[in-house]
């Protein structure tokens, strides 16, 4: 079933797709979405925000950044705007500071690096010390 799950996430692609079925996930899981991704609005790197606890883990704010396909050079930080490395900085300087709920403020938040499908070797070393260089413990933490 994983293999199924994993090959028909790894066809959608970013926009209209896995940012559309991600919230309704998060939601049937019992989290709070507070912002969707959207056309035309500046997202400072989080294509999906929600609130609340998974597996009975402690209560966090959740930031989705949202990338289709396998993750590589090319799509970590080549240049482009929508690279994921850029969008996971402005999380930590914009989002972070700027975008959280009042009500959620002094909630540990953790950023989530989405993509649909594998993280490439190539790519494995600059996203572990780009986690491990700005993990701020009982505040800000990383998976994928």
């Amino acid at each position: 079933m994983k293999l199924i799950i994993k090959e028909y996430l790894a066809s959608l692609k970013e926009r209209k797709e896995l940012d559309v079925l991600l919230p309704d996930l998060l939601s049937q899981m019992g989290l709070i979405v507070f912002s969707k991704a959207g056309i035309g609005n500046r997202q400072y790197g989080v294509d999906v925000a929600a609130y609340g606890r998974i597996n009975n883990g402690a209560e966090k704010i959740y930031l989705f950044s949202i990338k289709s396909g396998n993750l590589g050079r090319r799509d970590w930080d080549a240049g482009q705007p929508t690279d994921l490395r850029p969008s996971l900085q402005e999380i930590l300087d914009v989002y972070v500071p700027t975008h959280i709920p009042n009500e959620y403020k002094d909630k540990p938040v953790e950023i989530c690096l989405c993509f649909g499908g594998d993280l490439n070797e190539d790519v494995r070393l600059n996203v572990t010390s780009f986690i491990k260089n700005n993990t701020v413990e009982g505040k800000i933490t990383f998976s994928e």
